[in-house]
């Protein structure tokens, strides 16, 4: 359903919120090896997370990657809508760009209610929520 940054950066926020904190910090190469993850594309995701504060990011030798409590806290959606450019749950199930309540696809009132409900569903899971859906 999403695409494999977005996989990946939920992963890789999990484990850091699991794994790292501001006094450990994690590398991306550690991160890449242990969720087996390309480095370099773990690498980007992590970046465009940090441009964008959903995750701290210190360089340097004893740098590397973590999250504060606050960060923790934001939604799934919020990271998913992030590294997908846009609100997969927002768009037309069958991609018509001309989509919407005022002008409908052929099964836009079909599948309305339930893209609501598991927009609501996914906006309320946080990063911190995560730790009972993976094991590392």
């Amino acid at each position: 359903m999403f695409a494999n940054n977005s996989e990946y950066g939920l992963k890789a926020l999990h484990y850091i919120a699991v794994n790292a904190s501001e006094d450990e910090r994690m590398m991306a190469k550690d991160i890449a090896k242990a969720l087996e993850i390309p480095k370099p594309f773990l690498s980007k995701i992590l970046k465009q997370l940090a441009n964008k504060n959903f995750i701290q990011s210190v360089k340097g030798p004893y740098g590397g990657f973590y999250l504060t409590e606050l960060q923790k806290e934001i939604s799934v959606l919020d990271i998913i809508v992030e590294l997908e450019g846009k609100d997969k749950f927002k768009q037309c199930v069958l991609n018509f760009e001309n989509c919407s309540d005022q002008h409908p696809c052929p099964i836009h009132e079909l599948v309305a209610i339930e893209k609501n409900a598991l927009r609501n569903t996914i906006k309320n899971v946080r990063i911190v929520d995560l730790s009972s859906h993976f094991n590392y």
